[in-house]
């Protein structure tokens, strides 16, 4: 997988300290996912070099919402030093089922914790909860198509309207498009059945389609990919991976080592003392992205790499 990953030593603070207590982290992941793992692998490198020696727990659902309150039930029983939530609907679920003062929760990978409900505002923790946010750069990722796509000025966008990251993202869409002379076709979907006939009705209507990097619509980039295909336009994608298997053309996605090395600079004020309370949530900045690029896409849709890539090696794979 090629990233541009600025050194995660880098991010951290007071690497040489050594912390003799044993500590435990219990992870609570929504499913298996090669973006959430590298949350995962941030966080313990991050912690690693921040000199602590942690025990880690790890329970995921895959992807099941019904069974989270279970798998936090067993958590909670086995009172860890910190629980770290993995994504919207694990962390939504956390804030009824792990309610111990004594157990801080730190999220991870929640796009828009104000709009989901988490925390009061990004100034703000709540009492028992604060976090690592992976809200995309939607300004950027907009700026990053119309380079890809001088020409574009209709993108489709697919949404779950039941889904807190998604309306987030698509609130962000709407605010910058008009900046970047892009007028969106915004099309709900709220079933993984209806994907196809959702996807398709933006035939002849978009110069190209975006994809939130959300749990409805990830699983069937595949699918996605075929359809746009065939409907002759290009698709973009918030994760690298359908770029790098050469399905879609372009990724304009948070560094998600980096959110990981985020929420371990939290949990790190934690374990010296800090109150939950007073930690606001972390938020991704635009130098916080990464850009990928598929050069079988760019050959087949017959474009230019643009020329602000034209000098990174890691930009684009084949």
């Amino acid at each position: 997988m090629k990233w541009i990953l600025p050194a995660i030593a880098s991010l951290l603070v007071g690497a040489s300290v050594s912390h003799a207590e044993e500590k435990t982290i219990a992870i609570a992941n929504f499913g298996d996912h090669p973006a959430l793992q590298l949350v995962i692998d941030g966080l313990k490198e991050s912690m690693a070099e921040r000199g602590f020696d942690v025990t880690y727990t790890y329970d995921q659902v895959n992807w099941e919402r019904n069974v989270i309150p279970q798998m936090l039930a067993k958590i909670s029983a086995a009172q860890p030093d910190v629980v770290v939530t993995i994504t919207t609907p694990v962390t939504q679920t956390a804030v009824r089922a792990l309610q111990d003062p004594n157990v801080p929760v730190v999220f991870a990978a929640v796009q828009d914790p104000v709009t989901a409900g988490l925390v009061p505002d990004w100034e703000t923790a709540a009492p028992n909860m604060t976090g690592a946010a992976n809200l995309v750069d939607m300004d950027g990722t907009l700026g990053f198509i119309k380079e890809m796509m001088p020409d574009l000025t209709r993108l489709g966008v697919p949404y779950n309207p039941g889904d807190d990251a998604d309306n987030a993202l698509r609130e962000r869409l709407v605010k910058f498009a008009p900046d970047h002379g892009i007028e969106l076709v915004l099309v709900g979907v709220d079933n993984v059945n209806d994907l196809p006939q959702r996807i398709q009705s933006l035939s002849g209507k978009v110069d190209a389609v975006y994809v939130f990097p959300s749990n409805l619509f990830q699983p069937a980039t595949a699918q996605i990919a075929a359809i746009t295909d065939r409907m002759g336009v290009p698709a973009f994608n918030g994760l690298p991976a359908p770029v790098e298997k050469g399905e879609m053309l372009g990724s304009y996605s948070v560094n998600w080592p980096r959110i990981g090395a985020s929420a371990a600079g939290i949990i790190e004020q934690i374990f010296n003392g800090a109150k939950v309370s007073d930690i606001p949530p972390t938020v991704p900045t635009a130098q916080d992205h990464t850009v990928v690029i598929s050069k079988a896409q760019l050959d087949r849709w017959n474009l230019t790499l643009p020329a602000a890539y034209a000098d990174c090696d890691t930009c684009v794979v084949d």
